[in-house]
């Protein structure tokens, strides 16, 4: 068995978090009533690493043995992949490098011009020297320092700041002391978890992944889950009996009469009615420990590739042509990056697209190939004489090892295996359609950039 990490394109990791996202919504009503108190955040945790990360896990196997259940599940892997790559291929083309940062400028933007209209609010807050609120501070022996803030204008309690964490209260919680020692208690528990770290996390990766909206939905839920943990802390700092859960219940209904109006860029503290009901209805059981242990034996697909390094390699379509050189002459050549340089390069077009240049990251597993089909009918301007294939950044840990085989109508006419970046410049009859075929001839995952374009002298 081999393990080894690849990298991962952003759109790959987008549609594969979509598995994800729908086993979350699946399970954790279960897992918020019946499982360990942190089960829930868990997977979402794992979520946002998988996201960020631009690496994921890859196992070779060697040897399968036929009807057993890795061999199943090897297939429900390769199921997944190649469903995959069909949605990557759909697709990729539209959503740019240029398209996704301009999404994520807007949205930092955005979430820029609200950070400044919160704190505008702010300046309206003073701070207490209440002796309860200080009190409850030194129960909890934080390192950090914490300020309470009094401010009426908010209808919540919110909590903000990770090394500076201050905590807004307002006078009617103060006035009632049970209330003040729930709210202080529930606040200090994200302060103390580094909850709003965890926040800032998702807002970032919101600005990462603009054009996935499931997963925006999604972050309501990620916040209440948040919540959910830090009310069973709660519990848990209160001691965990039916009064207990009773009275913070009861406090929770009077912040739920009141409502927010605060933005998802602070932690409040604003309760809804499935709150209520998860701490009423809260208790570890076997089955919540059954489906959370289940529900991460079947994200395998998504944390990681399983493949069985045995199989069979995908054969190159098209005629092979026993004597290339001899048939084709010197129509294919191997350039420098200067000469390259000095080419009219213009665009190619696509089969089934519009005219576009091909201009993309790639990610090869073992023995997996991509093909790019197009023809030379719908070229505009200048009459062109061929097109270039760039190899760049090509990189694997088992050593660089790929194919390049070019087919015209058919038939190849150019077959070579490379261990480094390579440019082609190929000759080209109009009317003629070519696929270009990069095979992965490596023991690992191969990943780089293709770039293919049409030339005039």
């Amino acid at each position: 068995m081999t393990l080894s990490l690849t990298s991962v394109l952003i759109l790959e990791k987008s549609i594969k978090s979509l598995f994800l996202l729908a086993i979350i919504f699946l399970v954790r009503p279960i897992l918020n009533k019946k499982a360990f108190r942190s089960a829930s955040l868990i997977l979402w945790v794992v979520l946002l690493i998988y996201l960020i990360s631009p690496y994921e896990l890859e196992i070779g196997i060697e040897s399968v043995k036929n009807n057993s259940i890795l061999s199943y599940l090897i297939a429900l892997t390769n199921l997944f992949n190649s469903c995959l790559c069909w949605l990557i291929n759909k697709l990729g083309y539209i959503f740019f490098k240029l398209n996704r940062l301009i999404g994520s400028i807007l949205i930092f933007t955005y979430l820029g011009i609200k950070i400044y209209k919160f704190h505008k609010v702010m300046k309206g807050s003073a701070l207490t020297e209440n002796s309860l609120c200080k009190e409850k501070i030194r129960e909890f022996g934080l390192k950090r320092k914490v300020e309470i803030y009094i401010n009426n204008n908010l209808k919540t309690p919110l909590t903000f700041g990770i090394l500076k964490p201050r905590i807004i209260l307002q006078d009617h919680i103060l006035a009632d002391k049970k209330l003040l020692d729930h709210v202080l208690i529930h606040e200090l528990m994200h302060i103390k978890k580094f909850h709003i770290l965890l926040n800032h996390l998702v807002n970032i990766l919101a600005c990462l992944y603009w054009f996935n909206p499931l997963l925006w939905l999604s972050l309501k839920y990620l916040d209440q889950d948040i919540e959910i943990n830090c009310d069973k802390l709660v519990v848990q700092q209160l001691g965990d009996t039916i009064k207990n859960r009773k009275e913070y219940c009861m406090s929770m209904l009077k912040l739920l009469e009141i409502g927010s109006n605060t933005n998802n860029l602070v932690l409040k503290l604003n309760p809804n009615k499935e709150r209520i009901l998860i701490m009423k209805q809260w208790k570890k059981k076997l089955t919540g420990l059954v489906v959370f242990i289940s529900t991460f034996t079947f994200c395998l697909p998504v944390f990681a590739n399983v493949a069985d390094l045995n199989q069979n390699r995908i054969d190159t379509k098209g005629e092979i042509v026993t004597n290339i050189n001899s048939e084709f002459g010197d129509r294919v050549q191997i350039i420098s990056d200067e000469e390259y340089q000095k080419l009219e390069l213009g665009e190619v077009s696509r089969t089934g697209l519009r005219a576009a240049n091909v201009d993309e990251n790639i990610r090869l597993k073992r023995f997996d190939k991509i093909d790019y089909e197009f023809n030379m009918d719908t070229w505009t301007g200048p009459v062109h004489d061929g097109f270039t294939v760039r190899l760049k950044d090509m990189s694997c840990s088992g050593g660089i090892k790929y194919q390049v085989i070019i087919e015209e109508d058919g038939k190849i006419i150019y077959n070579k295996f490379f261990s480094s970046d390579s440019i082609l410049k190929v000759k080209a009859n109009r009317g003629s359609r070519y696929v270009v075929t990069i095979d992965n001839e490596s023991n690992k995952t191969l990943s780089g950039k293709v770039k293919i374009n049409s030339y005039v002298r």
